[in-house]
């Protein structure tokens, strides 16, 4: 392995000394694990001892190098990590130690063992990614940004000497020369730290990596980095790291130490972790049994002979994977004797299929990718990285389902392929000619639901976890659950949508976590189930401000054994004397009324007021919707004796950009209680299901508020048209939120409410008319307009809008769009000119 990978020159010597010095520090907080013989895997010609760091402090090595990093940080640093488990582990517990405060990033697929136990001790536990690739990036950008210490769990180099204490206590334990060490082999951190050590003491030792098989790595180091391939699941989930490609000096560094490099199969693994736990009664993980597999294979010391180290490197494995282990069988004999079978039995026969062939050309399509100025063609960018995502998952579906030795239906795989190809190719030709953003949205619309499509394609509701023959899964990461995956239950998919989104919203992803549901209705639903199990109690009261959405109300109002109370007025001090003279549990308030005269409510005042107050026992819920993004509520209602918030959206309009694919809801909530709201919309069915979750809209915070601010300029341009003539100006009264730079907020919105002046002017019939001669206007002109209910278009759109409660009178509503400045002014003069002659018609006429 030196040999090809051209022989790097490290000075194992000076990097060994330096090692030692950093292990003097990690001995006095890391334990001195035990050393013991290994009998049964010993011959006359061999000698096998293992180093059982399964039992370490947090059941793993890890807790050597996060020491060793996290005492050389500057005092009262943060820490920031992404950790698949036993790093985060690690990282949680010596913080803990140390009194330092640490943010832990793990992905969607870690395990469930591990991501319990975190939160168990304390852990501040981020879920991003769907793998600790994904997640790693994450957590160094926000740990670049909050300027804390990024500690990478395998390619920081104090990490990388903490690990090498590892190989000092070995040598410290051993009277006899070492020939050989195996060790696992995932980012290559625990190896790093062990060469330069065992190198430097006797440069005849070899090091043994071994790896799992199912990566399907070509670690020869002749093809660039072959750590940065994407990985599917595996029972060493310890070692499923992916590297980025700043790790290329590690990994180089790595090949270069190992002898040689050894692949383990899932089987062998399972037979691994039962062979110690039945021969030495010691629980391991795969990722720390691993290291056993080159030597179940060479039990006559064949290849492997002296005196041979072997790494346990953890112990954190789930019961039910220790179960699954047991079903290891062996049909060799002796190995069989060793899992403790009484016989060996035949492992059934594998047929090897040929594999799909899955062109993945995502470097020849990016070359040819123009530069990017709008917003569209951005988004068109998002969704091009989208369909490669898309083309590798294919690419690793075949490949897992192939190795797997499962069958299946290759033709109908080839199709969704090819037609993935075909879109991406569509997707380059159209960056390539110029095209109308009005041409992009619309191109854009049309793929995204062929994206979904496509991805859905092969994927199932509910998909299986194990199987034999058949395949019933697509995504490979779901074979590595073993709990109830309905789609009702969510899905790695949606989890990634609801991280991007948390983000894009601009609220705090370390504090807050977001539920992504099935529409605006559904949002409150799922909080009203969560609250009639912690504050809705009988007998209870809620009050409301004078408005809240009328089916809001309305699923409120069904409650018998719930008192609702609505607020007369708007003002800040009625509603807090109302809450606190009715002992009002729950209270109902949002910061834009959906109102014609679009009622405005500052928070920041509402949280000034409750100063010296104790409303903790209290929950305010907020309907966000026709602010969308535009405040952090959680911010405003954060000091002691705030009351517990819970914020929700309806979605369909604006968080799909106007695209209107779907209905869509948001919930917003502290993380303490997203388990129980999630448990809410689990048993309620309001989750977003697959399906639509792929019809949504990738974006980021900046291309949702350059949007937002948009339709805001399109808004204040419209005001501007319908206040300039002073006649019309005492015939209408326009309503926007026009304070929003005041109160706080990112933007204002895009809707403007307008009210009749004149009695018997605000009914349908009258404002269908006016709507009616505006779109003929519009027709004359060749101006673009549509007539709808709802908002958040790229089409500005009217309508005689409702508030459908209390018999309140219809408005006339304005929803405005993605026009250009030339455009909106052209439609701002059309709509106050049709609505001046329209009010003099009519008032020619009673005359």
């Amino acid at each position: 392995m030196n040999q090809e990978n051209g022989n790097l020159d490290y000075d194992f010597s000076r990097l060994a000394a330096d090692y030692r010095r950093d292990a003097i520090h990690v001995r006095q907080f890391a334990l001195h694990t035990p050393l013991i013989r290994l009998p049964w895997l010993s011959t006359l010609t061999r000698k096998v001892w293992a180093k059982l760091e399964c039992n370490q402090l947090t059941n793993s090595f890890k807790i050597r190098g996060a020491f060793n990093a996290m005492r050389k940080l500057s005092p009262g640093q943060a820490i920031y990590t992404a950790s698949a488990g036993n790093h985060g582990l690690a990282i949680a517990y010596v913080a803990r130690a140390l009194g330092r405060v640490c943010v832990i990033y793990v992905p969607v697929n870690a395990s469930e063992l591990k991501l319990r136990r975190l939160i168990q001790g304390g852990a501040s536990v981020e879920t991003a990614g769907r793998d600790l690739h994904e997640a790693t990036l994450i957590a160094k950008g926000r740990a670049a940004s909050t300027g804390s210490a990024f500690i990478s769990p395998y390619a920081h180099e104090d990490v990388i000497r903490g690990q090498g204490s590892l190989a000092v206590e070995i040598l410290e334990d051993m009277t006899e020369p070492i020939d050989t060490v195996i060790a696992p082999l995932g980012g290559g951190g625990l190896i790093a730290g062990l060469a330069p050590v065992f190198k430097a003491q006797r440069a005849s030792t070899r090091l043994i990596g071994v790896h799992p098989g199912i990566f399907q790595r070509n670690l020869s180091g002749r093809h660039g980095n072959g750590l940065s391939k994407v990985v599917p699941p595996t029972l060493a989930d310890g070692l499923a790291v992916q590297h980025e490609e700043a790790d290329a000096e590690l990994a180089s560094r790595v090949l270069a130490s190992l002898d040689e490099i050894r692949m383990a199969s899932e089987r062998e693994i399972e037979q691994a972790v039962v062979a110690l736990l039945h021969n030495e009664s010691v629980l391991a993980e795969g990722a720390g049994a691993i290291s056993l597999v080159p030597l179940l294979h060479d039990l006559d010391a064949a290849q492997f002979r002296g005196n041979t180290v072997v790494i346990i490197s953890g112990g954190n494995i789930a019961g039910a994977t220790v179960m699954k282990c047991f079903t290891a069988r062996s049909d060799n004999a002796r190995v069989a004797t060793m899992l403790g079978h009484q016989s060996a039995r035949l492992a059934s026969e594998v047929v090897k299929k040929d594999n799909v062939q899955v062109p993945v050309r995502p470097a020849a399509l990016l070359e040819r990718r123009p530069p990017v100025t709008s917003m569209w063609s951005r988004l068109l960018v998002c969704l091009r990285q989208q369909f490669i995502a898309l083309q590798r998952d294919l690419h690793l579906h075949v490949e897992y389902v192939s190795h797997q030795g499962l069958d299946r239906n290759a033709n109908v795989t080839q199709l969704v392929v090819d037609s993935v190809d075909r879109t991406l190719e569509q997707l380059c030709d159209l960056a390539q000619q110029p095209h109308s953003e009005a041409e992009l949205r619309a191109h854009y619309r049309l793929l995204i639901q062929q994206y979904a499509f496509l991805r859905n394609s092969l994927a199932w509701c509910s998909a299986s976890t194990d199987q034999s023959r058949i395949v019933m899964f697509f995504d490979s990461q779901e074979n590595s659950s073993s709990t109830v995956n309905y789609d009702r239950y969510g899905s790695m998919l949606l989890r990634r949508k609801e991280i991007l989104l948390l983000q894009s919203l601009g609220f705090d992803p370390e504090r807050n976590d977001l539920l992504l549901v099935s529409s605006g209705q559904a949002a409150f639903s799922v909080i009203e189930s969560f609250l009639m199990g912690e504050a809705l109690c009988p007998n209870t009261k809620a009050v409301t401000a004078p408005y809240i959405y009328f089916e809001a109300l309305e699923q409120l109002q069904r409650l018998p054994h719930v008192d609702i109370v609505r607020a007369k007025a708007w003002d800040i001090d009625t509603v807090i004397e109302l809450v606190e003279r009715e002992r009002a549990r729950v209270v109902f308030i949002d910061p834009l009324a959906n109102l014609g005269t679009m009622n405005v409510v500052d928070l920041r005042v509402l949280a000034e007021r409750l100063a010296g107050k104790d409303w903790s026992d209290k929950w305010l819920v907020i309907d966000g919707t026709m602010v969308s993004g535009g405040l952090d509520v959680f911010s405003i209602f954060d000091q002691p004796g705030h009351p517990n918030v819970l914020y929700y959206e309806s979605g369909s309009k604006y968080l799909q950009l106007g695209l209107d694919l779907q209905m869509a809801g948001v919930i917003v909530c502290r993380k303490s209680v997203a388990d129980r709201l999630a448990v809410a919309r689990r048993n309620t069915g309001a989750v977003m299901y697959q399906s639509a979750v792929c019809r949504f809209p990738d974006y980021n915070r900046g291309i949702y508020l350059e949007r937002m601010a948009l339709l805001t300029r399109n808004a204040e341009i419209l005001l501007r048209h319908l206040e300039r003539d002073e006649r019309l100006h005492e015939r209408i009264e326009a309503a926007y939120p026009r304070r929003w730079r005041d109160l706080g907020w990112a933007h204002g919105g895009g809707v403007v409410a307008i009210h009749l002046c004149e009695d018997g002017l605000n009914n349908y019939a009258c404002l269908d008319a006016l709507i009616e001669r505006l779109m003929e206007r519009c027709r004359a002109e060749h101006v673009a307009m549509t007539k709808g209910v709802s908002f958040g278009f790229a089409t500005t759109r009217v309508s005689a809008a409702a508030a459908m409660a209390d018999n309140m009178p219809p408005f006339l509503r304005f929803s405005v769009g993605e026009e250009s400045e030339t455009e909106m002014n052209q439609l701002g003069r059309i709509v106050a000119q049709t609505l001046d002659e329209f009010l003099v018609t009519r008032q020619s006429l009673l005359a």
